[in-house]
């Protein structure tokens, strides 16, 4: 499903933590995503980002997370941040190369990879933004 941004201007500086197991991949939406104004926290694994998180004065706004990953996948970190109530704290977005799997329970979205860049800035600024 396509999104389309339903708010005028994106959180521009919302932090934002991507959990990408790819060098390649991460680096190169980092770039992106900094260059249209977000501060991102980056991340290899859901153990990572944990380790992340437990640094940040409070959870960003938006989580762009991988789901197949090694050390911690996207399910197990979902589940610690369920079981630690931090899921209640932000929001969370699928990036993912599969298609049919389940997503956990608690994210806000899914977007496949290739991800194209118009298609994550507007999911970005729907999921980013304020309630």
């Amino acid at each position: 499903m396509p999104y389309r941004a339903c708010v005028s201007t994106p959180q521009r500086h919302a932090p934002l933590l991507l959990v990408e197991n790819n060098e390649d991949v991460r680096e190169a939406l980092r770039e992106i995503l900094e260059s249209e104004g977000y501060r991102v926290h980056t991340a290899v694994n859901g153990h990572d980002a944990l380790s992340v998180l437990a640094k940040l004065e409070r959870m960003p706004a938006l989580i762009l997370l991988d789901l197949v990953m090694p050390v911690m996948d996207g399910h197990a970190f979902i589940e610690h941040l369920r079981g630690t109530g931090a899921l209640a704290l932000t929001r969370v977005l699928v990036l993912t190369a599969h298609p049919t799997l389940p997503l956990p329970q608690g994210v806000s979205g899914r977007l496949g990879k290739p991800v194209k860049l118009e298609a994550l800035l507007d999911a970005i600024a729907v999921h980013s933004a304020p309630e």
